[in-house]
C-alpha cells in the first residue's frame, strides 16, 4: 500500500526528528540529576525510571526508524533486505527478541513508575535499590517468557516466501515479497499451541496487561489522591510543598497515562480483532498498519510530558540549554564589546589644546601652519633663554 508506506515514512522522519532528541535530552538531565543529589546522599529513583524509561524509548524509535529506512531502500533496489531481521541469522533471533524485550520493559516500567510515584507522596520508596530489583526481577522475567522465539523463527538463505508488513508480534497478516530471510518454522506455522503462546506473552503479558493497568490504577489513584488533598486542603497547617507536589503528580500521571493509552490501546484492539474475526477486505490490516506505526509517538512525547508539567526538569533543561549555547553568547559578547570599543584620547595635563585653523574655501585644517608657528614660538623662547644667560655672565 502506497499510503501507508508514505505515512510510515512521514510519522517516522517526526519521530526522528522530535523524538529522539527528547529522549536524548531527558538522559542527560536524569544523569545530572541522579548526580547531583548522589552527591548529597539524597538519592532519588525517579530520575533513574527516568533515564531507563528514556533508553528504552529511544532504542524502540531507533528501531523503528532503521527499519522504515531499509524498507524504502528496499523498495528502490538499493539493498537485498528490507529490515534488521533479515540481515544475517545473528540479527533475525537478536532483534526481534531485543525488540520484544524493549517493549515490555517499556511498558511494565511505566507502570512500576506511576505505582512509585504515588507512593513516594504517602512513603519514602524511591531507593536506587529498589529500582535495581524491579528492573533486574523485569528482565528475568520478559526474558525467559519470550526465549521461546528462539525455537520458533528460523533463518534460511534459500527462502523465497514472505514479508511481515508490520515486523511485530502479528504472525499471520504476510504479504508475498523475495528475500525474505528471517520466517516462522513451517512446523509452527498453524501449530494452535505455538499461537496462542504467542497471544499471551506478546499480545496480553507484554503489552495489554501493562496497558489496562496503567489506565485502571491511574483512574483509581486520581480518585484517592484528589479525596486525601481535598480533606487536607481544609487545615491551614498543611505545608505548601505538599500541594505542589500532589499538582506535579497528578499532571504527570495523568500526561503519562493518557498518552500511553491512547497510542497503544487501538493498536492492541486492533491486533486481537485481527485474531478473532476474518478480514476479507483488507480493513482490518490497514487499520492495524495505522495504528502500530501511531504506536512509536508514545515513545516520543514523553519528554514534552515531563517539560510541561514538572517545574524542575524545565529548569535543569534550561541550564543545560545554556551551559550549551554559553560560547556563542560568549563570542557573540565579545564581538558587541570590540564594536563598541573607542580609540584612546590623551589629555595633555597642564595644557591647553590651540585651536586648529581651518580654511574658508574648504574647510579643512591647517596643521601644517599650525606646525610651523609651535616650532617658530619654541626656537624664540630658547633665543631669549641663551640671551638672559649670558646677561647673569
Amino acid at each position: 500500500n502506497v499510503q501507508l508506506n508514505v505515512f510510515r515514512r512521514l510519522m517516522a522522519t517526526i519521530c526522528c526528528l522530535f523524538g529522539l532528541p527528547g529522549n536524548i535530552l531527558t538522559i542527560i538531565v536524569g544523569i545530572k540529576a541522579l548526580n547531583h543529589r548522589t552527591i548529597n546522599f539524597q538519592p532519588q529513583g525517579f530520575h533513574l525510571y527516568l533515564i531507563e524509561i528514556s533508553i528504552l524509548d529511544t532504542c524502540l524509535l531507533l528501531y523503528w526508524v532503521i527499519d522504515s529506512l531499509l524498507a524504502y531502500l528496499f523498495e528502490k533496489g538499493k539493498i537485498k533486505f528490507f529490515s534488521l531481521m533479515h540481515i544475517s541469522a545473528f540479527s533475525c533471533f537478536c532483534s526481534y527478541m531485543i525488540n520484544r524485550l524493549c517493549a515490555a520493559l517499556c511498558s511494565w516500567l511505566i507502570t512500576c513508575f506511576t505505582f512509585i510515584r504515588f507512593i513516594n507522596i504517602f512513603h519514602q520508596f524511591n531507593t536506587i535499590k529498589s529500582n535495581i530489583i524491579v528492573l533486574i526481577i523485569l528482565v528475568i522475567i520478559f526474558s525467559i517468557a519470550n526465549s521461546y522465539s528462539f525455537i520458533v523463527l528460523e533463518y534460511d538463505q534459500t527462502n523465497q516466501t514472505i514479508f511481515n508488513n508490520n515486523g511485530n508480534i502479528d504472525n499471520n497478516m504476510f504479504n508475498f515479497r523475495n528475500s525474505t530471510l528471517c520466517t516462522i518454522r513451517s512446523k509452527y506455522a498453524d501449530d494452535r499451541l505455538m499461537l496462542l503462546l504467542n497471544i499471551l506473552v506478546a499480545g496480553v503479558l507484554n503489552l495489554a496487561l501493562p496497558s489496562i493497568l496503567i489506565v485502571i490504577v491511574n483512574i483509581t489513584m486520581l480518585r484517592f489522591i484528589k479525596r486525601t488533598y481535598s480533606t487536607q486542603s481544609r487545615n491551614k497547617k498543611i505545608r505548601r510543598t505538599d500541594i505542589i507536589n500532589y499538582r506535579s503528580t497528578r499532571s504527570t500521571l495523568v500526561i503519562i497515562s493518557m498518552t500511553y493509552a491512547l497510542f497503544y490501546l487501538p493498536y492492541l484492539i486492533c491486533y486481537f480483532l485481527m485474531i478473532i474475526l476474518e478480514d476479507v477486505d483488507e480493513t482490518l490490516h490497514n487499520w492495524s498498519e495505522i495504528t502500530y506505526i501511531l504506536r512509536h509517538v508514545s515513545h516520543s512525547v514523553n519528554f514534552y510530558a515531563y517539560i510541561f508539567t514538572n517545574l524542575r526538569f524545565r529548569r535543569e533543561i534550561s541550564l543545560l540549554f545554556r551551559f550549551l549555547f554559553r560560547p556563542c553568547f560568549d563570542y557573540k559578547k565579545r564581538n558587541l564589546y570590540k564594536r563598541k570599543m573607542k580609540p584612546p584620547i590623551i589629555i595633555l595635563d597642564k595644557y591647553q589644546s590651540p585651536k586648529l585653523f581651518h580654511n574658508s574655501s574648504n574647510r579643512k585644517s591647517q596643521r601644517p601652519i599650525y606646525a610651523q608657528l609651535s616650532s617658530r614660538t619654541n626656537l624664540q623662547q630658547q633665543q631669549q633663554n641663551l640671551l638672559d644667560d649670558k646677561n647673569q655672565i
